[in-house]
């Protein structure tokens, strides 16, 4: 397995202290930058040891995927000016989460709500395919979502989009906060990327107690799944608990 922290790119000097495989940076932020930081930043990852390899947070809040309020023109437009900045970054992957983005509206017909997030999908697959790039559907917890919340749904998801350059993401938190089950993670299978953070509290994970890592490293392992798995969690010492998270991801892989 290969780790990474979901961070700013402020944070580059740090992650490659502490030994991490890559960065996983947010769309949106990197998209607020001035150019010239940009630039900038993009010449400090052409000599660092750890690359922006991933990025998450796809699309701003304000913008409405499915519903009366999204225009294809304005998404459509807005992501090649995204999968612009993140190829300059050297971008691999970028997650497709944005769970406000894609909820759909209340009193709105969720099969066409579903229909137009198939559509916003395949679009998205295939700007990304331009730029090298890879998207991974997040089936995300449901107190942020109500249209693609468990591995099943993020899977039929990916089946009706039918998109090489889309695949899926598993993400411990988001399995817990939805009781989804860790073991259809073995079944399901096919899976682009990973995120981690504590079940409870959305934090590095630094201890197995009362948590389940273990099962879901040996589920996602048992699918064949040998990538990238991300930190995305809350933490008030990065260096301490990063150091820390690293050391303890390795011991569960090894473990497993």
């Amino acid at each position: 397995m290969r780790y990474g922290i979901c961070t700013g790119l402020q944070n580059l000097e740090i992650l490659e202290r502490l030994g991490y495989d890559y960065l996983e940076a947010s769309v949106t932020a990197v998209m607020g930058l001035e150019k010239e930081t940009r630039k900038e930043y993009a010449q400090k990852l052409k000599y660092s040891a750890v690359k922006c390899e991933t990025f998450n947070i796809l699309f701003p809040k304000t913008m409405e995927l499915v519903g009366p309020g999204a225009n294809k023109e304005e998404i459509h437009s807005y992501l090649h000016e995204a999968f612009t900045v993140m190829s300059e970054l050297g971008g691999k992957i970028v997650v497709f989460g944005s769970g406000k983005c894609r909820r759909c509206p209340e009193r709105y017909d969720y099969r066409k709500a579903l229909q137009e997030l198939v559509s916003v999908c395949q679009m998205t697959g295939e700007i990304a395919q331009e730029y090298g790039i890879h998207v991974v559907i997040e089936p995300l917890s449901r107190n942020e979502t109500n249209l693609i919340c468990t591995m099943a749904e993020g899977a039929m998801l990916q089946t009706a989009v039918n998109h090489k350059n889309v695949t899926l993401l598993a993400d411990y938190f988001h399995v817990m906060a939805n009781h989804d089950s860790i073991l259809d993670a073995e079944i399901i299978g096919g899976f682009g990327h990973i995120h981690i953070a504590s079940g409870k509290e959305r934090k590095f994970p630094l201890s197995i107690e009362g948590e389940q890592y273990r099962e879901f490293i040996k589920a996602i392992k048992a699918s064949g799944y040998d990538g990238r798995i991300s930190i995305e969690g809350k933490t008030e010492d990065l260096e301490k608990d990063g150091a820390a998270a690293l050391a303890f991801l390795r011991q569960l892989e090894a473990e497993g």
